[in-house]
Order: structure tokens, then sequence, then C-alpha cells
């Protein structure tokens, strides 16, 4: 048995706001068992109550090639998992009073080439900037490391008009969280890795979880960082992500931060949900800002993949579980996902070390829906 796993194997039951619901471990065991034999997941899993774990597991190797196993210092790229930290830095910062998210972002960075575009928008994906991949991607340097500099940069030129005016629709953007981590940085007057360390991880006590400034694999020097594959089904091997020769990119869209540059581990993440509940790190109004939904302009909902949006997070109903605020997170060699039942204060996260396909199958909150 491994050693990751800190409870019996058992059906175990729970009793919030007079509602009795249950949790059997062994059948979240079975699936991820099976989706590990399948290739279909390599990492670890964690299933908190009231911060108390209930069930942990590790599945295969940190380093495929080393044999290495998981262990509670094991560190993963947590990619668009990150987007709710440079969110909740963006929350700090009004915190402060440095800054309004209903405040236009030239207010702050007054090169910004999209007058109308609001802090708020760029965190809700509501801003209509151009779409990156179809508009931006042939025209970058590939023989260079692209990053937030060279994105903002490309938008100063007038080339790229907006797609919509801001707030009419939503549409996923990377670039949108970059601007917001050079917004971070322009306001605080540190960079973005020592901000969030300052103002986020230290106070939450996540002492192994670090903002980078970039993405490939390679430049990071976290240590304990496991190493990140794919899934090859011609060769039924298991291939170093940034090796593969279609995952090229990995290289010249290195230096992006912001939008996925977060490396952390499953315990610091429990201390971030802990956090949050606790309401020091971030007051409790503006946790409640972060996981409220986001009205369009035509008083419809931000909807993204049968959910509505907040600021960074997605946000549904449950009929068992009530509330649920989660994000998942992809890219080469990663995959993420955070899940947060706040009226139940159930927690339940999943770090990989491997790219999975269509990822969203794989979801123990729908596991633990059926056992109810």
């Amino acid at each position: 048995m491994n050693k990751f796993l800190l409870v019996l194997l058992a059906s175990l039951s729970f009793l919030s706001h007079g509602q009795e619901f249950k949790i059997d471990t062994s059948k979240v065991d079975q699936l991820l068992r099976a989706s590990h034999s399948k290739n279909r997941f390599n990492g670890m899993a964690l299933i908190a109550y009231k911060n108390r774990v209930v069930f942990q597991q590790a599945y295969g190797y940190s380093n495929i090639e080393n044999q290495s196993t998981f262990t509670d210092s094991t560190k993963f790229q947590i990619a668009s998992l990150s987007k709710q930290f440079t969110s909740f830095g963006i929350l700090i910062l009004e915190q402060e009073n440095k800054l309004r998210i209903d405040e236009v972002v030239a207010v702050y960075l007054p090169d910004f080439p999209y007058a109308n575009i609001k802090i708020r928008h760029l965190m809700s994906h509501t801003s209509g900037l151009p779409n990156f991949v179809n508009t931006m991607w042939k025209d970058l340097d590939t023989t260079i490391v692209n990053g937030n500099k060279e994105m903002i940069n490309m938008l100063k030129s007038g080339k790229y008009p907006l797609q919509w005016e801001p707030g009419d629709k939503f549409e996923y953007s990377d670039i949108g969280y970059c601007v917001l981590a050079t917004l971070i940085e322009k306001v605080s007057g540190i960079n973005f890795k020592d901000f969030m360390a300052k103002k986020l991880f230290e106070p939450a006590n996540m002492k192994n979880t670090s903002a980078e400034f970039v993405t490939d694999h390679r430049l990071i020097k976290a240590s304990n960082l496991s190493m990140g594959y794919v899934y090859d089904s011609t060769s039924n091997k298991m291939e170093i992500a940034y090796n593969v020769p279609t995952n090229n990119f990995v290289s010249w869209l290195g230096g992006f931060y912001g939008d996925g540059s977060v490396v952390s581990t499953i315990g610091d993440l429990l201390k971030w949900d802990k956090a949050l509940y606790e309401g020091k790190v971030i007051k409790p109004e503006n946790i409640e800002k972060a996981m409220s939904v986001t009205v369009l302009n035509n008083g419809s909902n931000a909807e993204a993949w049968g959910a509505s949006y907040g600021l960074g997070w997605l946000l549904y109903d449950s009929s068992n579980f009530g509330k649920v605020q989660t994000h998942s997170g992809g890219q080469p060699g990663y995959s993420s996902r955070l899940t947060r039942c706040p009226d139940k204060q159930l927690t339940i996260i999943l770090l990989s070390n491997m790219s999975i396909p269509e990822f969203w199958k794989l979801n123990l909150l729908n596991e633990l829906e059926r056992q109810q």
C-alpha cells in the first residue's frame, strides 16, 4: 500500500449543516487506479473535510526515468490553477487601496492601448482582448523566449483590435492574466514573484510554492519539481513533454507569467484552502468578490464550460454539496484541479505530472455525487 494513503479505504460519513454525506474512499481509489492503468492519471489526489485529510494517495512516479516516488514535497506546475493567485494578488492591492478593479487598466498602465478595458474585465475574461492563438502566434519570434513584455509590445503596435466591447462576452484569455501580473508589478513596485511570496504564499504558510517568471520546465529552478509527461499511444510509453515535437512552443512561449506560472504542492494547496476559509490573507469581502458570478453588459451571466465565471474561479451549484468553486489547469506535462465546496467545507485536489486528454472527465466531485 502506498504510504501516502492516509486513511483506511472505507466508507466515511460526515454531518454538515444537519445533513449527512458519504465518501467511499475505496471507490475513489478504484477510479484513480483505473485511470492510472489506462495512462490517464499520474500524480497525487487529496480529499479534505474541514481541513482534515480523509484521503490522500499517489499514483506512479514523479520522475519515471529515475523511478522517484511522490512525496509531500513534490512540486507540480499547476498551470491555469495559478490564475486564482494572480486574481487575489490584484484584490490584495485593492485591500491596500492601491487600485480599484473597476478602474480602467490604463489608469495604472498608461501605455496600455485599450482605453475601455477595466481590471475586472481582465480578471473575468470579458475584456475582448485579441485571441492570442488565432491572431498573435503567427507574429511571434520563435527564436527567442517570449513573455509578458513581448506580448504587451505587440498589443501596443495597434495591429490587434479588440474582438468586442469589454464586458459584452466571455472568452478565456491567458494574456489577460499576463497583463494582470504586469499590473501587479507596476502598482506594487516589486516583481511578481516577490509580491506573490510576500503577500500570499508566506502569509498562508505555503513554503513550497512560488510564482515563477517562466513556464518552461527546463528554466525553472525549483527543487523537487516533478517531471512532466505525455503518453504516446503509438510507442505505449510516457514521453517527457518538452521533448515531443508538437510541444515545441513550450520553449518560445516559456516567458509568460501570471496566467499559469505557479509551482506548488498538494499540501500547500490545502494550506491555501484553509487560508481562504480563515479570511486572514484575503479579506472575506474580497473572497466573496472573487467567488461572485460575473455579469455581462446585457445582464446575463458569464458562462464557461457549463458553469459561471467569477474572478479566477468557475462557479456552480451541486444538489448534494451546495456551492462549488473550482478551477483546472493544463499545459504540456501537467494537469491540475482544485475544487472547494464551502457549504460542506469539502476540498478536492488533483495534481498530475502528465497531460491528461479530457481531464474534465476525471472529476472526483462527480464520483462523490454518485455516492450520495
